[in-house]
């Protein structure tokens, strides 16, 4: 098994910055304009690393309460990238497609029609894009501290979480090869 981790992420509010059509829907908005709703939301994720230490395929499954207070979830498949470590701490960026599910907005009385929601039974869904970019903090070899800032986890909205990561495998598939390690064994011979 290569290096594999699951993850738990956790975010009290959603960011909304932009214009939408059904903004007067949010029922949990903590500001005038509803830029900031409450929006609890879990995020469970598993990520593959597929060659060294530092590039992963992941997959996210996501369960919240959306803005208008209904049932939603998101379903994510993507890529991540280590941008950078410095000891404890690392950076990364990820990004992938995303599928958004949301209870039935048009049982809200003043639901404004959207565009390209597609329904199923008392659920409605849409194709998407995810993306984010994390901070980890190496607790010890099986544990990391995670916050991130993910855009897409719903339609046009920003959220802060924090996490924890729990490494499965820490085994290197497809380890880079080191230019100037003295032993660095070759298909052929051992490098004197």
């Amino acid at each position: 098994m290569s290096q594999s981790t699951i993850q738990l992420k956790f975010s009290p509010v959603g960011i909304h910055p932009f214009n939408e059509t059904n903004k007067h829907l949010f029922d949990n908005k903590i500001d005038d304009k509803a830029i900031f709703v409450t929006e609890p939301f879990f995020l469970f994720s598993y990520e593959s690393y597929l060659s060294g230490d530092s590039f992963a395929f992941r997959a996210m499954l996501g369960f919240l309460n959306d803005a208008a207070a209904k049932p939603a979830l998101t379903l994510h498949i993507g890529l991540k990238q280590r941008l950078v470590q410095v000891w404890r701490n690392s950076f990364s960026i990820g990004a992938g497609a995303n599928l958004y599910g949301r209870s039935l907005w048009s049982s809200i009385p003043g639901y404004v029609q959207e565009n390209h929601w597609g329904a199923n039974g008392s659920w409605e869904y849409k194709l998407g894009f995810m993306g984010e970019l994390e901070y980890a903090l190496f607790l010890n070899d099986k544990n990391d501290l995670t916050l991130s800032l993910l855009y897409g986890h719903q339609q046009n909205t920003f959220t802060f979480t924090i996490g924890y990561k729990y490494w499965i495998s820490s085994i290197i598939k497809n380890p880079k090869k080191c230019g100037n390690c003295p032993f660095q064994k070759t298909s052929k011979h051992w490098n004197p």
